[in-house]
């Protein structure tokens, strides 16, 4: 059967051979795209307005909500975002919250800038918040010492390098609180850690303590039967320095037991490995 239907012209890339002796038609031009016929001469005459087109409207896309690019911190990050990450910064600033709860409700206290020397008259000294966080407190003239961290991990050692208890290790393997010579440090920057430490001086000499920005606190020696401790105290985010007062013919033990700092054991390390 011959097909003698007209071949379409409304669908170009559709051809096929035409028949001798038969003409295609010619493609439908639309009325828009006509262009009227140009005369050799100069027309100043307004030219004939064309039909407006009319296109397809198109769907306006709704705007999505603009995300930023930059790290999420603080209180903009997504709440339904439940990776370590995420969890780890909600962690932190909930502790950061109730640690600044804490600090708010302390009793007013001098900085180690407000006084020379703690003793029985001026008995405690706080540190700011940057002080209690940075460098580390180097406690000069003491002979003994005693540290508890928030797990209750309770250890002492004195000026000679004998140690009791466990030692607190902090997250590069070293520790947190010891003697280095005849200096007694603190670490800050991993302070969140300790809880509590007592530095004892037995020695003819005061016993000062310095920070990182320099500025420092001394403690009088004993006298008159008395010995001045040093207690370190943590609360929230800042460090509290007390002056206690014992008497002067207890031993290390009785004052650790005084202030209740049992010391802990450490499990011993085994070379088995399964």
């Amino acid at each position: 059967m011959v097909n003698t239907s007209s071949p379409r012209t409304d669908l170009p890339y559709l051809r096929r051979r035409i028949k001798p002796g038969r003409t295609a038609p010619a493609p439908a031009v639309p009325q828009s795209a006509k262009v009227p016929p140009f005369s050799g001469g100069l027309n100043l005459s307004r030219p004939a307005a064309l039909p407006p087109v009319h296109s397809p409207a198109m769907p306006t896309p709704q705007a999505a909500p603009q995300r930023s690019g930059g790290l999420v911190l603080g209180r903009n990050a997504p709440a339904s975002s439940t990776s370590p990450r995420a969890l780890k910064l909600a962690a932190l600033r909930e502790a950061a919250q109730v640690m600044d709860h804490e600090v708010a409700l302390l009793f007013a206290a001098p900085g180690i800038r407000d006084i020379f020397e703690l003793n029985l008259k001026e008995r405690v000294l706080r540190l700011t918040a940057l002080e209690s966080a940075v460098g580390t407190m180097v406690v000069s003239g003491s002979t003994a010492m005693a540290w508890e961290s928030v797990r209750r991990v309770t250890g002492g050692a004195d000026v000679d390098g004998h140690t009791a208890g466990s030692p607190l290790m902090t997250t590069g393997n070293r520790p947190l609180a010891g003697y280095d010579g005849k200096n007694a440090l603190v670490t800050l920057r991993h302070i969140r850690q300790l809880r509590r430490a007592i530095f004892i001086n037995r020695g003819t000499h005061p016993m000062g303590v310095q920070i990182f920005s320099g500025a420092q606190v001394a403690l009088p020696p004993p006298a008159d039967g008395t010995q001045i401790l040093m207690l370190a105290l943590r609360i929230g985010n800042v460090l509290e320095l007390r002056a206690e007062p014992v008497p002067h013919s207890w031993t290390d033990q009785q004052i650790w037991q005084e202030f209740d700092f049992t010391m802990t054991h450490k499990a011993p390390t085994s070379s088995y490995r399964r």
